[in-house]
C-alpha cells in the first residue's frame, strides 16, 4: 500500500536541503519505489512531502541511505527520531 511522508525540520533550510537531496537523489532521479518529491519551506522551517509505493521501501532509503547522508552532512539536528507514514487513499497526479 502506498504511504505519504511528511517531514517537518522546524531548524531545517533550504541550504541544508541542497546539500543532502543532490546525494541522496543524484541527478534529480527519485529513489527506487518514491512515486512524488515536493520539498519547501514552511512555518519557520523545511518540509519535504514523499509518497511510496510502500513503507518498508520508504523506511530502507531513510536508514541506508538519507540518515547516513545527513549525518555526514552535519545534520543531527535534522533528522526526526521517527517519521510515521500514513496511507495514501488516491493520489492523482497530471
Amino acid at each position: 500500500m502506498a504511504v505519504v511522508v511528511v517531514n517537518e525540520i522546524p531548524q531545517g533550510d533550504q541550504s541544508f536541503y541542497d546539500k543532502v537531496n543532490p546525494r541522496v537523489m543524484p541527478d534529480g532521479q527519485l529513489p527506487e519505489g518514491c512515486q512524488l518529491h515536493i520539498a519547501g519551506p514552511s512555518s519557520g522551517g523545511w518540509r519535504v512531502i514523499t509518497v511510496w509505493d510502500s513503507e518498508e521501501q520508504f523506511q530502507q532509503f531513510r536508514n541506508e541511505k538519507l540518515i547516513p547522508v545527513m549525518n555526514e552532512v552535519g545534520g543531527d539536528d535534522f533528522i526526526a527520531p521517527s517519521i510515521q507514514p500514513d496511507p495514501v487513499h488516491r493520489l492523482i497526479t497530471a
